[in-house]
């Protein structure tokens, strides 16, 4: 691990809250659980995290979500992302969490929610991260966890939830289909962002931004199959949230050299690094760092300039967002990083 890059502190944008748990504690905790997973040891259970496609990936996590049954299991996960965030100086980061899941599999979606909510208020008034929750729609139950989540949001007044999301796959779900839960979200005074442009082509890129009224992109890769959508990015300062390994392993691109990062950096498009589904793929937020700066070209002040992006494009209180860019600041002088001065826009 690079010394420098991991010291530096980081905001990530794009990461789920599920997706943070190890094979290890899945495993501890479908023991516990006596929840039957389709293998008999951990080494089997490692082998799964090879995913040979997107449903694939999908099966896994499902079963990872049937596994937590317990107030206990709920401040693991987030323990273990408090963990995460300090082996790697991640000082801001937004997660998606799916409610809708833990109704159907597992303690009831309010209760997982006040249990995480609970938990990342202590860890930021100790010192820690900043964390704030994004809360998604899966695409693959839409006509149950639709309404569902919006209705949820619409009940709670949540101090940490600053966003409605989508997440779940896109063949079969085209982005429009969600226009009108969306509209109740923005309605109920909340912003929206989108998984669209992974496994969905570019038009699920622009459905996102036009019908959707995304603030931000999770992935939107596939947009560089299309000049118009990447000007409409660019036009409209739509960030992408990046997840460059996740990419590679689900397929979306071929190999590492195909990956259209810079394209979509060429084009103007905003655009932030993240982890998506960390031990799921196998990678860490220094390492893909790593990755773009030594697979992708990408300069340091070129992963400074992203790094930067989660603080304006992300969603938390404006006081909150300043004080962070000052802490960044200070460590970007501190590292020789040339920063341009226009850390507070946005």
């Amino acid at each position: 691990m690079d010394e420098l890059l991991s010291r530096l502190p980081k905001t990530e944008l794009h990461v789920h809250l599920e997706g943070t748990i190890s094979p290890e504690t899945l495993w501890k905790m479908a023991e516990v659980n006596h929840v039957a997973l389709p293998v008999g040891s951990l080494a089997e259970l490692r082998r799964l995290y090879d995913f040979k496609s997107f449903d694939h990936f999908i099966e896994l996590w499902l079963l990872m979500c049937s596994c937590l049954r317990s107030d206990s299991d709920f401040d693991r996960m987030v323990d273990g992302y408090l963990a995460e965030c300090e082996r790697h100086a991640i000082r801001y980061a937004e997660l998606h969490f799916t409610p809708y899941n833990h109704e159907r599999l597992g303690i009831g979606g309010r209760r997982s929610l006040e249990i995480v909510t609970r938990r990342f208020e202590e860890a930021e008034r100790a010192g820690g991260p900043v964390a704030r929750l994004i809360v998604d729609i899966p695409s693959e139950a839409a006509d149950e966890s639709g309404p569902y989540t919006v209705r949820l949001l619409e009940e709670e007044a949540n101090p940490l939830v600053v966003a409605l999301g989508l997440g779940g796959p896109e063949a079969g779900f085209p982005r429009s289909r969600f226009a009108a839960w969306f509209a109740r979200a923005r309605q109920a005074g909340y912003p929206v962002v989108a998984h669209a442009g992974e496994t969905g082509g570019a038009s699920h890129v622009r459905e996102a931004v036009l019908e959707l009224g995304a603030r931000r992109i999770q992935h939107g890769v596939r947009a560089a199959e299309d000049p118009a959508v990447l000007a409409l990015l660019a036009e409209r300062s739509i960030c992408c949230d990046v997840a460059v390994t996740s990419n590679l392993r689900l397929k979306v691109v071929p190999e590492l050299s195909a990956h259209p990062l810079r394209r979509l950096l060429d084009a103007g498009v905003p655009v932030t690094l993240s982890t998506d589904d960390p031990p799921f793929f196998g990678t860490d937020l220094t390492g893909e760092w790593e990755l773009a700066r030594d697979r992708l070209g990408l300069s340091l002040a070129e992963l400074w300039e992203l790094n930067l992006n989660g603080l304006r494009y992300g969603l938390a209180e404006t006081g909150v967002r300043r004080r962070l860019f000052r802490e960044l600041e200070r460590s970007a002088t501190a590292a020789g990083i040339r920063v341009a001065r226009a850390t507070e826009e946005a």
